[in-house]
């Protein structure tokens, strides 16, 4: 008996790996769409791996008991899968239209030499990223960019993907493109690596759905010291739900950074998508509500290095 029960442990753990391999070929199927057709066509592709089997391993309500709705980080290929397919068009969709609101959407057709940080606060699987590169390759030419990306997330599962997709979208452009993975915190960031931006032209702050976290705000004075420690011209894009925490962490961060020329004020906004809706089991126009900020200020050159209180 204890022999065959090993037998059976056995079996089910094989064919448990045999699905995640299964999964993660599909995974990376549909990166392979984002690198040849854009985000749409990826978005597709992973509707179509949870339409294909993972909604019967990991129904919704599943999910979000497990994730607490997604609060908590994603620890399974499964689990981002459903992420994408619940909230990932609706959030590159939203960032998308806040930084073509921010940054205009005027064609930029002169070859100018540039170097631009962008630092993704809790990137997820790289929504805003990927949504900055879609505009940058609508909009501006980046024959002779370099763009140093700077990824920071908690879940190593998503952390993983979003290197993944920033590299995939990356092979689009003819920029000079790098791309750093932080697997910690916003706090743990801060306390360690303070000094991985090297000098810039300007540096871009993404902030998706990260500011109404509560250890998030906690480190808000931090990360306001961390800002105004960067030498050169900075940018800081925020949007998340019109939720009250969200609106409070917009604030905070607002103030906190004191003289910044205001690019686009905390404002509501929404915008259309097409998704697929898990709970009906089928393709719907949805409107995203979300709420936005964008904020510039320049550092002066200066000996500010940016350290952590003992």
């Amino acid at each position: 008996m204890i022999a065959c029960n090993q037998v059976n442990k056995s079996q089910v753990s094989n064919t448990q790996a045999d699905n995640t391999q299964h999964l993660a070929q599909q995974v990376s199927a549909a990166a392979e769409q984002l690198q040849r057709h854009g985000f749409g066509r990826y978005y597709n592709a992973m509707v179509g791996t949870y339409v294909s089997g993972v909604y019967k391993t990991l129904p919704y309500a599943t999910f979000a008991q497990v994730t607490n709705r997604a609060r908590k980080p994603l620890n399974s290929i499964e689990q981002a899968v459903t992420y994408t397919t619940l909230y990932g068009k609706s959030h590159f969709d939203r960032f998308s239209n806040v930084i073509g609101q921010i940054m205009g959407r005027n064609k930029r057709t002169n070859a100018v030499t540039k170097t631009v940080n962008i630092v993704d606060y809790g990137c997820g699987q790289g929504m805003a990223s990927l949504a900055l590169l879609s505009y940058l390759e609508t909009y501006v030419n980046c024959e002779n960019f370099t763009l140093n990306f700077h990824l920071i997330e908690p879940s190593r599962t998503t952390l993983d993907l979003a290197v993944l997709l920033v590299t995939k979208m990356s092979s689009r452009f003819a920029a000079n493109i790098t791309i750093h993975q932080y697997h910690k915190d916003l706090a743990g960031f801060l306390a360690v690596d303070s000094h991985a931006l090297t000098p810039a032209d300007y540096s871009l702050h993404l902030f998706s759905n990260v500011l109404d976290i509560a250890q998030v705000q906690q480190s808000i004075p931090m990360l306001s010291t961390y800002l105004q420690s960067i030498e050169g011209k900075q940018m800081v894009i925020a949007v998340g739900p019109q939720y009250s925490n969200n609106y409070e962490g917009l604030q905070q961060l607002k103030h906190s950074l004191g003289n910044v020329t205001i690019k686009q004020d905390i404002a509501d906004f929404s915008v259309e998508s097409e998704i697929y809706s898990v709970t009906n089991n089928h393709w719907q126009h949805s409107r995203s509500r979300g709420v936005m900020m964008g904020l510039c200020f320049k550092n002066a050159l200066s000996d500010n290095s940016f350290k952590v209180a003992a």
